[in-house]
């Protein structure tokens, strides 16, 4: 279970509900296991506006003779806004079974909500690694798997697994300076719910009768921070059905496109290349015994999660396995 560090989402998230006040958030992140390990900061300019700076290139240093002058080269750096979104859980519940509830319609709706919470950050974790992608309604911030995000990601950090498209395994480096959850509004979550007021809702679109109900709005303001352009890796194409399995090589190409003093500290996966990396390393194994399912490679914590893209359309590069250069992308 995530500690409750004040730069993770569990340390940063506020419920304005005095309800709520014993529930641990990281209890509610169990369907969410990349966002219990990135780091989250609150938007920079306040309300849901983010801004940061990343930096292109690193200032220059010389040796130089005495009474000599160098000139070393000036850092560059670009100004990155990001505008966070409403990521919208509210929900109604027949009143009828409410006040069925042995603790009321009050305690009822408690409980609802912490099932509501639930997928509100299944959802935004999907939505971090799938974008536009991932189902969700409405216009939400760019993710991972976004071409904008990809345009960012430095074409050097890409591995080209040989697929035809098919799967990703995100290399994330989340500090506070690189990928990094934005929570506007300073992490609060808006929870309002009258026990008193219902609300009269059509929902059989066979009869067009309808039931009261009552009614709760929860939500919350988010996006993602890119970071540097050593901020993510991705493996790209990876995809059994033409034998393009994951395997530690892959993992280890992708490691060595990271500086040694910026390696990443989350390997995001879904549960086939996380079968796949186990059986590579079955093959492998001196004893002749199935290896344990890997819970890291090179010592980097590996985390699976339900919400990364299974589908994916091809990653189009210059060359297979040992591809440095990305020309062109669709998702």
């Amino acid at each position: 279970m995530a500690t409750n560090e004040s730069n993770t989402l569990n340390g940063l998230i506020q419920i304005n509900d005095l309800n709520f006040a014993d529930i641990n958030v990281t209890d509610l992140l169990q369907d969410a296991p990349v966002l219990q390990r990135m780091v989250a900061v609150p938007a920079s300019q306040g309300g849901t506006l983010h801004k940061y700076i990343k930096q292109v290139v690193a200032a220059g240093a010389s040796f130089r003779a005495v009474n000599t002058g160098v000139a070393n080269a000036a850092p560059q750096q670009e100004d990155v806004e990001v505008v966070c979104k409403y990521l919208d859980g509210s929900f109604q519940r027949d009143i009828a079974i409410a006040d069925g509830y042995r603790g009321g319609r009050a305690a009822y709706m408690q409980k609802e909500t912490a099932k509501a919470l639930l997928a509100l950050f299944a959802g935004l974790e999907k939505h971090i690694l799938q974008g536009t992608a991932s189902g969700i309604s409405g216009t939400g911030f760019n993710g991972l798997a976004d071409n904008s995000f990809v345009s960012n990601l430095h074409q050097s950090m890409v591995v080209n697994a040989g697929g035809n498209g098919g799967r990703s395994v995100w290399l994330v480096r989340s500090t506070e300076d690189d990928v990094a959850i934005v929570a506007g509004n300073d992490g609060q979550l808006k929870f309002d719910f009258d026990p008193e007021s219902v609300q009269f809702l059509v929902t059989d679109t066979s009869t067009g009768a309808g039931y009261n109900a009552l009614s709760a709005a929860l939500g919350g303001w988010f996006a993602v921070q890119y970071g540097s352009r050593y901020s993510l890796g991705r493996i790209a194409n990876i995809d059994g059905t033409s034998g393009k399995t994951l395997t530690d090589k892959l993992i280890a190409e992708a490691l060595s496109k990271f500086p040694a003093g910026r390696q990443p500290n989350v390997i995001v996966m879904d549960r086939t290349s996380w079968y796949e990396l186990q059986s590579s390393r079955t093959a492998t194994n001196p004893t002749g015994a199935p290896a344990p399912f890997p819970t890291d490679a090179f010592g980097i914590p590996i985390v699976v999660s339900e919400h990364v893209k299974t589908d994916e359309s091809a990653l189009v590069t210059t060359t297979t396995t040992t591809t440095t250069t990305t020309t062109a992308t669709s998702q």
